[in-house]
């Protein structure tokens, strides 16, 4: 276990919920603004709570709009929301879930991260399906934000 890793658990666990405000990657080290892997535009932000504003994210190349997938009316076809789910054995313990739900009939890729963070899950959802995966665990802490990109 790396000595960041180390100090960053006892920072949470000595802390309580607000003094760690990094997150703990737990997939490919990509960057969600990447236009090279194939990842386009200004991503979407979400979250368990929505506080009264809303962080820029600063965007790197050409790329200032946010480029959904959308359906034959013009509505974005991927549906992202968080949550957390404590654990049985621990409830001060909380997975971070990010849930997709796919309304269209082609299969879309996601990029989800921690807000403002580099460690990304990546997300395959089927036509007309739905796919939850786990961005994160952290001790006390039930509220976060992520933010995602569609790939096209």
């Amino acid at each position: 276990m790396s000595l960041f890793l180390r100090i960053t658990m006892i920072g949470a666990v000595l802390g309580g919920a607000g003094a760690v405000a990094t997150s703990w990657p737990v997939a490919a080290q990509t960057s969600p603004n990447s236009t090279a892997a194939g990842f386009a535009g200004r991503p979407q932000v979400g979250g368990t709570y929505q506080p009264r504003m809303t962080p820029e994210i600063p965007v790197t190349g050409t790329a200032t709009e946010s480029q959904r997938h959308k359906d034959f009316s013009g509505k974005p076809c991927m549906a992202v929301s968080g949550s957390a789910r404590p654990f049985v054995t621990n409830p001060k313990l909380f997975d971070h879930v990010v849930n997709a739900e796919n309304g269209c009939p082609n299969a879309i890729r996601l990029q989800v991260c921690y807000l403002l963070a580099t460690g990304c899950v990546a997300m395959e959802v089927p036509g007309y399906g739905r796919k939850e995966a786990i961005l994160g665990t952290m001790p006390s802490q039930k509220d976060f934000r992520f933010q995602f990109v569609e790939k096209f």
